[in-house]
């Protein structure tokens, strides 16, 4: 194909069946074709020559690529040394359809693979994917990451963009190499939400050849569900010929293979075709044994219609019984869609549980960027002007001779916007990962919408960021900008932020939280150095919300407990292991939000009594979980310690700059009133401090409150 390869990706997308058109009107035509006999059909194939690469397509596939269509990528050379070029194949059914005669040989001799050999090499170097909604999804499952990493570079320079293919897993040592070429966004995320979880099931429907449909996943195994098994009942009664084919694809042996789809081994422990929610290996015991005979009767005609259907609800009401939990026959049940989607996505292999529990990373979907050659970006199809102006100002943020070498965007999601329904790239939130080549590691800054669009806001917000920071507040470096979006035709408003190491409370690995030997390694139990470290720095951020009065008057909060506290862990010498050493806050919104700015005993008053009760509330929440540690009693003191040592440090800061803090105005706009609001928190942190001893009582007050009306203390 020579030059045309490459000058072809610039200048359109040509997505799956676009390419395949092209391949057959523009590549050389063997004139032989290959007629073969495969899953009880008889197949015709025909090759296309193009430079050295050889393109096979089953007759007539692409007009059912709505049916995952199954495709293989193999270099010439190991199925015949010293050639050159690559294999692609295109067929119906499934991936042995083209690879059982492209290794033997039956493929106009391309594959000369002996027998004993060819099972490795399915499972060494031949890259399997499937045609998903219009891409290439390509399931890389043992293939070493390299060999699927070429032939992706193989189908760039054929003619495929960067979005015709995706990973379909998320290898680590894959999804580490589209990391550093910026191209994460090329390997599929995972669903968070119940919405994702439904599209990615709704995704993964298909057939083989007859009308049964399956979940195929990522690893290529087809699942059936006892809801989809059991619409072969009503089958028998209205199309019995049909019946007996959808029992042929599950249980006979066709030409050609050695095991019936339910039989064939496809990844670890699970079959070509397997039944969902039976243990693996339960359903070539129990059940394929009796379909087995069922067909068997058929074929022989010793068994009639009404028999087999006799026979059929029997098998039918033993797999809905040796299901693993009865739920799995509800495919609107919650427990069914997320079983099936760690099934779907192969993490059930990597030991995590049924259940999906995500943790902060992985709420956020990578976004189209950029690949960086020579510290100079190459877009990708897709990057929008918001990512176009973040990485422009990311570049202007380097020192003299650092470059970018690799960056990643992700959107950040929210619950707020599954609700919403928001389409990817929308949200108010993203995140671009950068690797220099000054910086060992990767450092990572938030980009996120301002919450207002009134003139002004942003220096409100800058102001707010800085005058707290100054007093002791966690806060990270913030940076505003702004983009004139050339679809809304206005100035957009945004700032980007540093990015706190650690995680929100909820979000801290179990790990963390159990107890070590001295050289490392779980020894069972919780550690309650740890716990109360934790509790002590919930203190610290309370100490800090209080002085913020972050409250939001729509939601009657203090946005306290609600992932925006992020601690950090590191090693401590001390006592030999990882220990929380500090906590950040990672959100401005809502400070100063507290409606009244009266100095009255009566307001401080009122204002102690309600972040008490809310701080209370955070801290038996967190005891709950770990109240086999610490007792409830001691938690509460260490977490007061906490706060209180944070509010002698904030009250230092102050009193030794007090005209400074006194004296800041940053000449915002009078709607904003922050120089009411600014005074007002200096007078009351002051109080805060005079008011320490008492103020103790009364948290513990609070937390006993919080205990006995839960009735669980």
């Amino acid at each position: 194909m020579g030059a045309v390869r490459k000058s072809s990706v610039s200048r359109r997308r040509p997505g799956v069946s676009a390419f395949v058109a092209r391949v057959r009107r523009e590549a050389r035509l063997r004139r032989e074709t290959v007629v073969l006999k495969s899953m009880g059909h008889e197949r015709v194939f025909i090759a296309y020559d193009w430079g050295s690469d050889t393109f096979i397509f089953e007759k007539d596939a692409w007009k059912h690529l709505e049916n995952h269509s199954p495709v293989l990528i193999v270099r010439k050379h190991y199925l015949v040394k010293g050639t050159v070029g690559y294999v692609m194949t295109l067929t119906t059914g499934n991936h042995t359809v083209a690879a059982i005669p492209l290794l033997s040989g039956q493929f106009w001799n391309l594959g000369r693979v002996p027998a004993s050999q060819r099972s490795k090499m399915l499972q060494d170097v031949i890259v399997c994917a499937n045609v998903v909604g219009g891409v290439l999804e390509v399931s890389q499952r043992d293939v070493p990451t390299d060999v699927v990493t070429e032939a992706d570079e193989w189908l760039q320079s054929v003619g495929f963009a960067l979005n015709d293919v995706i990973m379909g897993e998320r290898n680590d040592a894959a999804l580490e190499y589209y990391r550093q070429q910026g191209q994460e966004w090329r390997v599929k995320p995972l669903a968070w939400t119940r919405r994702e979880m439904d599209a990615a099931l709704a995704a993964s429907r298909t057939r083989i050849d007859t009308r049964l449909r399956y979940y195929h996943s990522a690893k290529g195994v087809h699942f059936l569900t006892y809801t989809d098994f059991n619409t072969l009942l009503a089958l028998i009664e209205t199309n019995y010929a049909d019946f007996i084919e959808c029992l042929r694809e599950l249980v006979s042996i066709f030409e050609g293979d050695v095991r019936s789809c339910m039989r064939s081994p496809k990844y670890h422990g699970h079959n070509e075709i397997e039944l969902f929610g039976l243990r693996r290996g339960e359903a070539c015991k129990t059940i394929v044994p009796e379909l087995e005979q069922i067909m068997e009767g058929i074929e022989q005609e010793r068994l009639d219609a009404r028999q087999v259907a006799e026979w059929m609800r029997t098998v039918d009401a033993r797999f809905k019984a040796s299901l693993e939990r009865p739920e799995l026959a509800d495919e609107s049940s919650e427990y069914f869609v997320e079983t099936l989607y760690s099934h779907l996505t192969g993490e059930i292999y990597y030991g995590s549980g049924a259940a999906i529990a995500p943790a902060f990373d992985d709420r956020r979907t990578a976004l189209p960027g950029a690949t960086f050659r020579g510290g100079r970006p190459d877009f990708h199809p897709g990057a929008d002007e918001r990512t176009s102006v973040l990485l422009a100002n990311v570049q202007q943020i380097m020192s003299q001779g650092e470059i970018i070498e690799y960056a990643n965007i992700y959107e950040v999601r929210s619950a707020s916007d599954a609700t919403n329904n928001l389409a990817v790239g929308a949200g108010a939130t993203r995140e671009i990962v950068v690797k220099t080549n000054r910086r060992p590691l990767c450092m990572s800054l938030i980009e996120k919408r301002l919450a207002q669009k009134t003139p002004g806001y942003g220096s409100y917000m800058l102001a707010r960021v800085e005058a707290f920071k100054a007093l002791g507040v966690g806060f990270g470096e913030y940076r505003l900008l702004s983009w004139l979006d050339s679809t809304a035709g206005r100035e957009m408003n945004y700032f980007i932020r540093s990015r706190s190491p650690g995680e929100p409370l909820e979000d801290i690995p179990p790990r963390l939280f159990q107890c070590t030997g001295e050289f490392g390694g779980n020894q069972g139990g919780k550690d309650p150095r740890v716990v109360l470290k934790i509790g002590a720095l919930l203190g610290d951020a309370a100490a800090q919300n209080l002085v913020l009065k972050k409250y939001l008057p729509e939601t009657g909060g203090c946005r306290f407990g609600e992932g925006k506290e992020i601690f950090d862990f590191g090693y401590d010498i001390a006592v030999r292991r990882e220990m929380p050493k500090g906590v950040k806050i990672c959100s401005v919104r809502g400070s100063c939000g507290w409606p009244n700015n009266a100095h009255t005993e009566e307001n401080l008053n009122e204002l102690f009594d309600f972040y008490f009760d809310c701080y209370a509330q955070v801290l038996y929440r967190f005891w709950l979980n770990h109240r086999e540690a610490v007792p409830l009693a001691t938690l509460a003191e260490h977490f007061f310690d906490g706060f209180e040592f944070k509010t002698r440090e904030m009250h230092w800061n102050y009193s030794v700059r007090r005209e400074q803090f006194d004296d800041f105005d940053p000449g915002l706009p009078k709607h904003y009133g922050f120089a009411k609001r600014w005074r007002f928190a200096l007078w009351s942190l002051e109080h805060q401090l005079y008011r320490i001893e008492c103020l103790r009582t009364q948290f513990i007050q609070h937390v006993w409150q919080v205990a006995n009306a839960s009735g669980d203390e």
